[in-house]
């Protein structure tokens, strides 16, 4: 006799042989004893949950020559017939190969026909959802009223795609998927009775990557067994199944907790490189980092074996990663598993997620941005509340800035919340006993303006368009003023659109290390040059009496050594009258700036 297969030399043969489905085995069982069985059966559920293997059961205890029974004898000859798969009553199509039109036409023709050695004629239609519409339609009133004695069983894994017509027409069973504990103890029972050897840890296992599946469990128990080894432990289900070791899942968490990049990059570079599964990877992170969310008393609540062998890794780190963070990083895990579907490089989709998992929960950036890029290494606010030295130019030389970093420097520090970061200005106060004046601050952010803009015009260009016109004019407390000119109002009431504003707010509140808003105003020129300081006022008149006196030096040359005004004229330069009155005409945009200021007019100096 050829060679079966676990799964098929091992399927249940009576509904209480089955593993779960509690729900559907009792209703079955009760509708047999009784003898009120329906014409179709529409069986719901995940793969390797029990479908096909409840339809068998069904269509032997129907034709069980002790029927009305609960439970198929196993003795009779239609029972051995349908078991071995010899009876001509039980016919099982597979509806992805017989989808079309023509095999429903032949299927209604064959349903007249009365059954030949048993009681009903069955049905078994598996991957009912694979039927064509046309076919479907065919197959409607055939199911609605089939003939005497026929049952059609259909068996689907996505009863979505069947139409509402067909639903209707049949008694619907759900089945669910099994549990771990489920599943392990029908993998210990197969085992014992195929007298193999296998270790507690490494059954637990294969139970937790079947995804309740027993099927499947029963193909890695399978494989595993055809090793080579006597004993199945978990070292050899790792390998054949390509789960990562527990070890490297810490490893992965320690280099996020502790902010090691190297370790966390090399621990990727062998589990790539090593033929793990990478999707089984994420899966066990995602894991990991989930219930590190759940607190003490849940944890000790749930029994070893729902931990899967992490309950000492989740107890070694639980409480040293804020919970709001943990409920980010978990969505973080999730989008990357998406991404790593449809990677045709993952290695560089995982570090980059590590990469991100690593700012996200420490909330530091490095000197990627403008903003950082200053002659001298400033104390830096950290989400914490504690100060460190941003890196100097030199250490940052040869660094690449591109826009791509400062974009993500920016979206780091939004992720920044205003209180945690005001909070974290008080505690850097108290323990260095001072804070910055605001004096300083204003200071700080003139001579940074330039860099500020660049800054905003990396972030949107648009953004840096309507800013540009404006003076900084202080930083009082946590408030910037800026100032427009008359001319430049457009440009007032842009930035103060929110979707500009927040714009210069962040990277204003990025760069002082605390929660910025600005607030622009419009001012005329007058009232602008009143406010200027008496330093400055004091320089312009200066600078004009300065061009006055350049200005009139060439008079006084002129008129030491005068020239005949023909001569002028037959050189083409103006006569002594013209210059005169060009003199009066033409006089510096500073000395213009200063008159105009200071009231004042222009006297000859001699």
């Amino acid at each position: 006799m050829a060679y079966l297969s676990l799964y098929r030399r091992r399927r249940p043969l009576t509904f209480a042989d089955m593993t779960g489905q509690e729900h559907i085995t009792r209703t079955l069982s009760n509708a047999l004893c009784s003898g009120r069985l329906a014409h179709a059966y529409l069986f719901c559920g995940p793969r390797g949950t029990g479908k096909t293997t409840a339809a068998k059961i069904l269509a032997r205890s129907m034709n069980c020559e002790h029927y009305p029974v609960a439970e198929p004898c196993g003795k009779c000859v239609p029972c051995k017939n349908i078991s071995a798969g010899s009876s001509i009553d039980v016919i099982e199509m597979d509806a992805a190969s017989n989808r079309g039109i023509d095999e429903i036409r032949e299927l209604r023709e064959r349903s007249r026909f009365a059954s030949g050695e048993s009681r009903y004629k069955v049905y078994i239609i598996d991957e009912a959802h694979m039927l064509t519409p046309e076919a479907g339609n065919a197959f409607l009133k055939t199911l609605e009223e089939p003939p005497q004695n026929v049952v059609f069983i259909l068996a689907t894994t996505d009863p979505s795609r069947l139409p509402s017509t067909i639903v209707s027409r049949c008694q619907r069973f759900d089945f669910h998927l099994l549990t771990v504990e489920q599943i392990r103890q029908r993998l210990l029972d197969i085992i014992k009775k195929e007298e193999w050897q296998a270790d507690e840890e490494a059954v637990t296992l294969i139970a937790r990557l079947a995804d309740g599946s027993l099927r499947d469990a029963l193909g890695i128990l399978e494989q595993c067994s055809a090793y080579g080894e006597e004993k199945i432990n978990a070292a050899q289900v790792r390998i054949v199944t390509g789960a990562t070791m527990v070890d490297t899942i810490e490893s992965m968490v320690k280099a996020a907790v502790e902010n090691n990049l190297d370790l966390g990059l090399s621990t990727l570079e062998e589990v790539v490189f090593s033929g793990r599964d990478l999707n089984l990877f994420m899966r066990d992170l995602t894991f990991v980092f989930t219930r590190l969310l759940l607190s003490e008393s849940s944890r000790s609540g749930q029994s070893a074996n729902k931990m899967h062998g992490f309950e000492e890794l989740v107890s070694r780190y639980h409480g040293k990663i804020e919970s709001n963070l943990l409920l980010d990083v978990v969505e973080l895990l999730h989008e990357v598993s998406s991404e790593l579907r449809h990677a045709h490089f993952p290695r560089y989709i995982l570090e980059v997620g590590f990469i991100r998992l690593v700012r996200l929960i420490h909330g530091r950036v490095k000197p990627a941005s403008v903003l950082y890029s200053t002659a001298a290494a400033e104390p830096a606010v950290t989400q914490d509340g504690k100060q460190e030295t941003a890196a100097s130019p030199v250490e940052t030389a040869g660094k690449p800035d591109t826009r791509r970093e400062s974009e993500k420097v920016l979206d780091a520090e939004k992720k920044v919340k205003p209180e945690d970061v005001s909070a974290g200005n008080e505690a850097a106060a108290d323990e260095s006993g001072e804070t910055v004046p605001a004096e300083d601050r204003t200071a700080k952010l003139k001579d940074a303006w330039p860099r500020l803009l660049e800054e905003v015009k990396r972030r949107q260009k648009s953004t840096a368009a309507w800013l540009d016109p404006a003076r900084l004019v202080e930083c009082s407390g946590h408030m910037v003023k800026l100032q427009y000119s008359r001319e430049y109002a457009i440009h007032q009431i842009r930035i103060m659109e929110d979707s500009h504003r927040k714009i210069v707010e962040t990277i204003l509140s990025a760069f002082c290390g605390d929660q910025i808003s600005i607030k622009a105003e419009v001012v005329d020129k007058q009232d602008e040059e009143e406010k200027l300081p008496e330093d400055k006022a004091q320089h312009l008149k200066t600078e004009a009496v300065e061009d006055t006196q350049r200005k009139d030096e060439p008079e006084q040359f002129t008129a030491e050594q005068p020239e005949p005004a023909e001569q002028k004229e037959s050189d083409g330069l103006p006569s002594a009258s013209e210059e005169q009155t060009g003199s009066n005409k033409k006089k510096t945009p500073k000395a213009e700036e200063a008159m105009e200021l200071f009231g004042g007019k222009l006297i000859d100096t001699d």
